[in-house]
């Protein structure tokens, strides 16, 4: 753990984590905690469209959002954006205690996507410029780590909190949460002085233009495809049941464990190569769990643990590979796309994978989310045979 003990040293390193870990911890609790206080008053299929809108709105206006960042001072776009999603949170909270009309409830939720405040780009963008290049791919592990780690801890600490106060409440406080984290970013030293970068043909395509950046967006599609297909899976593993969360909790908790390790050390092989590597590793567990299903449902948490493992580096590299495919001045909207594909792959994922397991049998969807990762090796695979396809 050296690695990560010099890498807390480095001025503004510990703060901006820590403020954008409250900001990423209020995201996972919002899914519960909004999901709960809208079907108590409106029911499942209400509550499904509040949150979609709210998907949505969050995935369109990220790289806006993101570009906004890059071209201006990020600390100002930062605060702007926060005024706006106060004004955002507080219409929300209102509309719940006071039983809106749901058409009012969307309208809220659409301004509480648009006005999220980028802290997570902004941080990933920030690193190259306040960590050394060799301590880098550390930086990106812990990051990466500390937001699958939101995964485990928002839906329990939501969980907790709804067992305490009715749920519009617990919306609240889960805004408080996250008005506050992205506070700390925005006011954080680090970004003092940071001013916006005006790079030479910027275009309207941005980061886009950039053939490695497509490339490396299409992967990431298809790694959240496969993400949405396992959480169907989990469901349809557990006959519907709460028990669900067992299998995902078991997955994020072997990706923590792998990303921290990742990190750690420094391993063979170049990023791109280290990718094709862990995907097709993924694939075989993955189809591996498919044939389990059928036999011992425990096999099939088990194999979920160990995609866990073998997938946890995944989102360290693809963060190390997109700084570098990207200048300066265009990494903060190319994390915000990063976020935004993310959001459209997870969504695409479990669209399928509930067609697929219609049966109630999990193996369609996980033979899907195996597919997924066959194809993220042959994009990558083909990708390395134009090393210096850098713009197309």
């Amino acid at each position: 753990m050296r690695r990560y003990r010099e890498l807390l040293t480095i001025p503004g390193v510990g703060r901006l984590t820590a403020s954008v870990l409250l900001s990423r911890v209020s995201t996972s609790m919002l899914n519960l905690a909004l999901l709960v206080a809208t079907t108590q008053r409106y029911g499942y299929a209400a509550a499904g469209v509040i949150l979609m809108v709210f998907a949505l709105a969050t995935a369109v206006a990220g790289p806006v959002r993101g570009r906004l960042a890059d071209k201006h001072e990020p600390r100002r776009v930062l605060l702007v954006l926060l005024a706006g999603h106060t004004v955002a949170w507080a219409g929300l909270f209102a509309g719940l205690v006071a039983g809106a009309p749901l058409l009012v409830l969307c309208l809220a939720a659409a301004a509480l996507g648009i006005s999220v405040p980028p802290a997570g780009p902004v941080v990933r963008g920030l690193w190259p410029t306040i960590v050394p290049e060799e301590q880098l791919p550390t930086a990106y592990a812990f990051d990466a780590a500390l937001n699958t780690s939101t995964f485990l801890a928002g839906p329990m600490i939501a969980g907790g909190l709804l067992l305490l106060m009715p749920a519009p409440a617990v919306v609240g406080v889960t805004g408080g949460i996250k008005l506050l984290g992205d506070l700390l970013v925005a006011i954080a030293p680090a970004l003092r002085g940071r001013r916006g970068g005006h790079p030479p043909a910027r275009g309207f395509f941005g980061p886009l233009r950039h053939g490695r950046v497509r490339l490396l967006l299409g992967m990431i599609v298809l790694d959240t495809f496969a993400f949405g297909c396992l959480e169907v899976a989990a469901v349809a593993a557990a006959s519907g049941q709460g028990t669900a969360g067992v299998f995902t909790s078991a997955m994020a908790l072997g990706a923590v464990v792998s990303g921290i390790g990742y990190g750690a050390r420094t391993w063979p092989g170049l990023p791109r190569t280290q990718l094709v590597v862990l995907h097709a590793g993924g694939a075989v567990v993955l189809v591996g769990a498919g044939l389990a299903g059928a036999v011992l449902i425990v096999l099939v948490v088990v194999a979920y643990v160990v995609y866990g493992l073998v997938n946890g580096p995944v989102e360290t590299l693809q963060q190390v590979l997109v700084g570098d495919a990207t200048p300066d001045g265009q990494r903060i909207e190319a994390f915000a796309w990063v976020f935004s594909v993310m959001w459209a792959g997870f969504g695409i994922g479990t669209t399928v994978a509930g067609r697929l397991v219609d049966d109630g049998e999990p193996a369609g969807a996980l033979y899907a989310a195996a597919a997924a990762q066959v194809l993220v090796v042959l994009v990558a695979l083909a990708g390395m045979r134009r090393p210096h396809d850098r713009d197309t």
